[in-house]
């Protein structure tokens, strides 16, 4: 008899994160996009301003258990944000992005005991120019 591994939670995390974005008027473009400089979990295209959006996903599987339930997006550090805006600069070098205005976003997805769908909430632009 044959066993399915279960998908990491960082797998589930995207893909719940990538159905909540479409559900939300974006357009998924790629997953896993490696550049030079890095990865990107998710890019998109918000389809009513035309904006690309490079989405950072950080997801979270708590135990029933657990005490505190920290939001994942407070993994996202000064290093990880620098990180981000570096893969923005490597995408606006595009030519089919050059044009367009980009964004960083993250979505933060936290799988809770005894819960079907998971909790998602997504933060628009929480990744600045700067």
């Amino acid at each position: 008899m044959l066993s399915r591994k279960p998908q990491s939670v960082w797998v589930r995390g995207e893909r719940a994160a990538e159905r909540y974005l479409k559900r939300n008027g974006f357009k998924s473009i790629a997953r896993n996009l490696r550049l030079p400089m890095g990865e990107i979990d998710l890019l998109c295209l918000e389809k009513h301003s035309g904006t690309i959006v490079i989405v950072e996903v950080k997801a979270r599987d708590y135990a029933p258990d657990a005490k505190r339930r920290i939001d994942p997006i407070a993994s996202i550090t000064q290093k990880k944000q620098a990180k981000l805006r570096t893969l923005a600069r490597g995408i606006k070098q595009m030519p089919a992005y050059a044009d367009r205005p980009i964004r960083i976003d993250a979505v933060s997805v936290r799988f809770m005991p005894g819960q079907r769908t998971p909790e998602i909430t997504h933060y628009p632009g929480c990744v600045g120019d700067s």
